[in-house]
């Protein structure tokens, strides 16, 4: 363990444990249960987004492949009876897959082409899912799905408890942020901020950036089609335009004001603005403008997110010693 790891190990170990003494510390309030299971969501949409954003491109078909692993729970449920966890590794499956298919062209755009492919494919996967109403269940969606019961024989566990799906959601989240730390703190991690930095001389160096490409977009939107079958189950009533373009859009705004360079930066983004969003919520008509003027505020006066924070006050420290 280096020196610079020791501070990083630190803050996600405190961090971990605030998320598991939550529902103790606001007393089990069912309220703000559900806003910690919106905000576990929240973090793992926002952190496998920026898994593809370490090639440098944004997907805006992101929140589409979560709705894709959340119809196949769904239906997987509906369709054959099983629970959902069947339908949480079906969903995964579907979503990898379909994933795979769609990522051989679409990996071949840049820039401005690839935000407008990757928007048309999540509008294309919204209006199947739309259009197929025997199927899909058409705009009306898909009501009924059933949370999961987890029989272990010494006891029985029902998720349709809002405390007990929290820590279930904290489970896949944090494995969710672990499986994207672990890849971009590896060589492969490495491989991709290369693409991300100066494709055209990743490729003169030997790396395939087309094979990269392809398997980073396939494995985001397997993690993202898990964080959607947990959503469906949680919701239990899931439409199409519960996964239009405005949920990637916010995940991207959660990218912007939490940081674009590490792990830590969409995690940070997502948790705060879907605290700032829920406090505003009793603004009514004015939620809107004044959480446009908290992302406005967070992007002038912090540039570079949130994750800058601490190496700001760390500035701020070794400034004052020198004095």
């Amino acid at each position: 363990m280096t020196e610079i790891d020791l501070p990083h190990r630190i803050a996600w170990g405190a961090l971990l444990l605030v998320a598991l003494l939550a529902p103790i510390i606001v007393g089990f309030d069912p309220y703000l249960t559900h806003v910690g299971i919106i905000i576990a969501f929240n973090v793992a949409l926002a952190t496998t987004l920026w898994m593809i954003w370490s090639l440098g491109v944004i997907s805006f078909a992101h929140a589409g492949f979560m709705g894709v692993g959340a119809y196949a729970s769904a239906l997987v449920l509906h369709k054959l009876g099983l629970s959902m966890w069947f339908g949480l590794w079906i969903g995964a499956m579907v979503c990898g897959a379909l994933a795979l298919f769609i990522s051989l062209p679409l990996m071949r755009t840049r820039a401005v082409y690839f935000f407008m492919a990757s928007w048309a494919v999540g509008e294309v996967i919204k209006r199947n899912f739309a259009y197929f109403k025997d199927f899909f269940g058409g705009w009306d969606g898909i009501f009924d799905i059933k949370p999961p019961v987890l029989d272990l024989m010494f006891v029985q566990i029902d998720f349709a408890n809002r405390t007990a799906y929290y820590y279930l959601a904290l489970l896949f989240v944090s494995l969710t942020v672990w499986v994207v730390y672990r890849i971009n703190s590896s060589r492969t991690g490495m491989i991709y901020w290369a693409i991300h930095e100066n494709e055209l001389l990743a490729a003169h160096t030997g790396i395939n950036v087309f094979r990269h490409k392809v398997i980073c977009f396939t494995i985001a939107c397997t993690l993202v089609g898990i964080t959607g079958a947990l959503y469906a189950h949680y919701q239990t009533y899931i439409s199409p335009k519960s996964f239009d373009i405005w949920k990637s859009e916010f995940a991207l705004v959660h990218l912007i004001v939490g940081g674009l360079t590490t792990v830590g930066g969409p995690v940070a983004g997502a948790i705060s603005l879907t605290i700032v969003d829920e406090v505003l919520r009793a603004s009514g008509y004015f939620r809107t403008i004044f959480f446009g003027v908290v992302l406005i505020a967070s992007v002038l006066l912090l540039p570079g997110g949130l994750e800058t924070i601490p190496r700001r006050i760390r500035a701020i420290f070794q400034r004052d010693s020198h004095k």
